[in-house]
């Protein structure tokens, strides 16, 4: 019989050796050391499904996170490393994992399921794409000779950089809140980039004679001639060779130095960034250097664990002793129904995937009424340094 529990902490290696088995190469086991804040001990939120014998056969990492967005904190949970053992699948144990995980998201006053995947067992469940984000592929002819250039010194993160590294990481008007020694470990692991079997790099500028750290920018970039140490070679180096911005912060014209030095250094054909909405002047930026922009949702999918505690977090629960002059939301149905409030009238919004559409997508359509829109709440990119 299989019994549905918490992952206990001397059982979370036992997680992350299920989860070598499935989605890592015999010789790249890297789970343990790729995601920390799942399988290191500390406080265990993750839910598993065991046998008889206390077997681990199913797992679902489940991890709290806080996210500053716009001017409202979210208290959320990210799902991810979700496997079964081979010899277990079709028994609807995923699915057993993901409604207990909810359940634990709800009692614990978050109101958000951030999941690093888009599988039917969560869209079935009323996960939903999110967000919107330009991704904009610069090629490496873009970022030649670019005016900028010349105006920063661009090196290696040191150790000694770790306060204004912080600092300009959490600069964003949407960010994912970590501590210092949260952002060490998540340097150190470089999830994305281990996942890719790529190299993560992190790179800043200063401006020339100046100690002061004036951008920073974190790559994800292939392993192989990382370095131009072959100029005759280089076309035939960066034919294929496409990097990645994971992360950045700072003055605009540091960071796109520092983009154009990547391309450059590592040889890369093209540096792709994925540039959240809210991000207008960076996007105007890559735009002005000849950026091939795509509109795609933000990373992974994105369930409501609770609709009362989303609207309190945004701000845009009813209040009734407010005398409201815009937008707000009242509860129809716990979860289930909601009425925006607008002061050109009352409309239904039927369900939390039409809620959280809404809320995070600039271009909701979820709402046909003509003139009727709502600001959307800012999101950071869900896929960057900070990833499960």
């Amino acid at each position: 019989m299989i019994q549905i529990r918490k992952v206990d902490i001397h059982e979370l290696m036992q997680a992350a050796e299920l989860a070598n088995d499935i989605f890592c190469e015999p010789d790249h086991r890297h789970m343990e050391t790729s995601f920390p804040t799942l399988f290191h001990p500390g406080m265990s939120h993750s839910y598993g499904a065991f046998t008889e014998q206390n077997r681990l056969v199913s797992f679902m990492g489940l991890v709290p996170v806080q996210i500053q967005a716009g001017a409202h904190v979210l208290s959320a949970f990210s799902i991810g490393a979700v496997c079964t053992h081979p010899d277990y699948r079709g028994q609807r144990l995923a699915g057993q994992l993901l409604e207990r995980c909810r359940q634990h998201a709800r009692e614990s006053g978050a109101s958000l399921l951030f999941i690093s995947g888009d599988r039917s067992l969560y869209t079935r469940a009323g996960s939903q794409f999110f967000g919107q984000i330009s991704q904009a592929i610069l090629s490496s002819d873009s970022l030649t000779d670019l005016p900028t250039s010349s105006l920063w010194e661009v090196r290696d993160m040191q150790a000694e950089d770790i306060f204004a590294v912080h600092t300009l990481l959490q600069s964003h008007s949407s960010y994912v809140h970590m501590s210092l020694a949260e952002l060490q470990q998540l340097i150190e692991a470089a999830p994305v980039a281990h996942i890719r079997d790529q190299q993560q790099h992190i790179r800043v500028a200063t401006a020339p004679g100046q100690n002061n750290i004036a951008a920073v920018s974190i790559f994800s970039i292939p392993p192989d001639n990382t370095e131009a140490s072959h100029p005759t070679d280089s076309a035939s180096s960066t034919a294929e060779r496409r990097g990645e911005v994971l992360e950045w912060g700072g003055q605009q014209e540091a960071i796109l130095a520092l983009w154009q030095d990547a391309a450059s250094s590592y040889t890369l054909s093209s540096l792709t960034a994925s540039i959240p909405w809210q991000e207008t002047a960076m996007i105007q930026m890559v735009e002005d250097v000849g950026a091939a922009i795509s509109i795609i949702p933000n990373g992974g999918t994105v369930m409501v664990a609770s609709g009362n505690a989303l609207l309190t977090q945004t701000g845009l629960i009813a209040d009734p002793a407010a005398d409201h002059a815009s937008i707000y939301f009242s509860i129809e149905n716990e979860d289930r129904h909601y009425m925006l409030h607008t002061p050109q009238g009352s409309y239904p919004v039927p369900g939390n995937q039409a809620l959280c559409s809404l809320l995070f997508d600039p271009s909701s359509t979820a709402i046909q009424e003509a003139g009727i829109s709502v600001p959307a709440i800012p999101l950071p990119y869900m896929y960057g340094l900070y990833f499960i």
